[in-house]
């Protein structure tokens, strides 16, 4: 029977059926098991800004290379004010590039790539597993159990938190 309240007891099942600590050395090896899979969860996280970092000046790179590749010199034809006028309500692809017209080509969702967008999604799905399994060890009560989440979570945050974050982490 589940302790509905915080209690430092063993006898919780902890994830797995066959991970159910009783004695108190099975609850700090349970303790330590945590903070080291919280500390992975942050290390995930960290890699995963910092991908997100490098897939998003990938994917301006690419989006810059085919604006420049569709307007990269003048028609020489379009040397009157009102055929450049023409050319630009045609959206023509003949014209200079100028920042108005980059402005006004530019994407707002990122295109698909998906070497990119793949690796996002199982990145994304082992983010969730690891924190519904926080939860799960949450959710038994046992008061030892949440503190060594709290404190791998901290300690993890400390190592790995300024990754991936522009300026080092400062605002």
């Amino acid at each position: 029977m589940m302790t509905p309240w915080l209690h430092f007891s063993g006898g919780d099942y902890l994830i797995f059926e066959t991970w159910m600590p009783e004695s108190k050395g099975a609850i700090a090896g349970a303790c330590i098991a945590l903070v080291a899979f919280c500390i992975l969860e942050r290390w995930i996280s960290a890699f995963r800004r910092q991908m997100e970092i490098q897939w998003g000046a990938l994917a301006l790179i690419l989006q810059t290379q085919r604006t420049s590749t569709d307007v990269q010199h003048v028609d020489d034809k379009a040397k009157d004010p009102s055929d450049v006028i023409d050319a630009i309500e045609e959206g023509s692809s003949s014209l200079p590039i100028t920042p108005a017209r980059v402005r006004s080509r530019q994407r707002l969702v990122p295109p698909f790539i998906p070497r990119h967008d793949i690796t996002r999604g199982i990145f994304q799905a082992v983010q969730s597993l690891f924190s519904y399994a926080l939860m799960l060890a949450v959710m038994t009560f046992n008061a030892s159990y949440i503190i060594s989440i709290v404190v791998g979570l901290a300690i993890g945050e400390v190592l790995f938190g300024r990754i991936g974050r522009l300026n080092g982490g400062r605002v």
